[in-house]
């Protein structure tokens, strides 16, 4: 009987340790940083990383963006391997980062590439649920998103702000 018992407990502790590690439970401050851009940081902050040439543009009801794409010039030094970047801000604070990147022989697969995301910011690869050619990894606090349909795409987000972002619109939209 005790030999049971054991075995049921060891059999509990190890799901729950299994179970544990498919949850992300990170923080806003603990999300990763994509080409040195961090969520939260400023238009100013954002330029500094990048230098004066980052023109951010002012959409509409707070909401800044900056869009540049690198498919008829090389992109600088700073972007080597990336094929557009797109920046959105809302209430003066940088809320999604989302890179497209080259085509690359170790991406060929959108498990690859997510094996290779998960690698470079110690996240677990059981943290993505993958549908129809989309993974996600669901922070609570922020979100990352991938996908390798013309070329990897990465978007992280801060869901609160994104959310901010969407109940502004409803409201100016009426």
């Amino acid at each position: 009987m005790k030999s049971v018992f054991s075995i049921l407990l060891w059999l509990t502790i190890f799901a729950a340790s299994i179970a544990a590690q498919n949850t992300c439970g990170a923080e806003l401050q603990t999300a990763p940083a994509l080409l040195n851009l961090k969520l939260g940081m400023s238009p100013a902050e954002a330029r500094n990383v990048f230098g004066k040439d980052l023109k951010i543009k002012n959409k509409r009801n707070g909401e800044y963006t900056f869009f540049q794409n690198f498919i008829e010039r090389k992109a600088p030094n700073s972007l080597a391997g990336v094929r557009a970047l797109y920046l959105r801000f809302f209430d003066g604070r940088l809320y999604q980062i989302e890179i497209f990147y080259e085509a690359r022989d170790d991406w060929q697969t959108l498990a690859d590439f997510t094996s290779a995301l998960s690698a470079q910011w110690s996240f677990p690869v059981s943290l993505w649920s993958i549908e129809q050619g989309k993974a996600r990894i669901d922070c609570g606090e922020f979100t990352l998103a991938a996908d390798n349909v013309l070329n990897p795409r990465i978007e992280l987000t801060n869901e609160s702000d994104r959310a901010g972002v969407e109940a502004e619109r409803k409201r100016k939209n009426g």
